[in-house]
């Protein structure tokens, strides 16, 4: 299915962009919560963040580094939330993949603090021992889906003596 920011990204649907490359596309949102706020679309339909493979992924934190420090510089906010939702309980509401940012300034009161769960020691100890035990069998495969360490190379330095002058 054909999701409305596929329809922007082909042109059928107009839109502000700000942004495009070969990979993804930023467009400003046009229910926007504050001046500025920007919508980064990868140009393949994806769902969900997950399913975004890590090259796409890679490159469009590049672009939401740049997008952001330049929204602090041109729209004057004091801060930025970059945010993605994952599935309708996540408040996704279009399926395909996407990044909000969003400037923020002083008491804008834009979005509100996410309500936290009061949660016992030991719920947490629980949630904890589910997550890792599980976890541990991701480590048995990791090494062949995470990326290998890059060896650092000598590098050469240029060394210079310099003669004290005596006066």
């Amino acid at each position: 299915m054909t999701s409305i920011f596929s329809k922007i990204i082909s042109g059928e649907i107009p839109s502000y962009k700000l942004y495009e490359d070969s990979k993804c596309i930023a467009i400003l949102d046009i229910n926007p919560i504050n001046i500025g706020h920007t919508l980064l679309i990868p140009k393949k339909e994806y769902v969900t963040y997950m399913d975004v493979p890590d090259s796409d992924l890679k490159h469009m934190s590049v672009i939401l580094k740049f997008l952001s420090k330049e929204l602090i510089r041109i729209v004057g906010c004091t801060g930025i939330n970059i945010y993605q939702n994952n599935g309708p309980s996540a408040g996704q509401e279009v399926p395909h993949v996407h990044f909000h940012i969003i400037p923020r300034f002083d008491s804008d009161n834009a979005i509100s603090q996410p309500n936290r769960k009061n949660m016992k020691p030991e719920e947490i100890k629980e949630s904890y021992e589910l997550i890792i035990k599980n976890l541990s069998e991701f480590k048995k495969v990791k090494r062949s889906i995470l990326p290998r360490k890059i060896k650092k190379q000598k590098t050469q330095t240029l060394k210079i003596k310099v003669k004290k002058r005596r006066d």
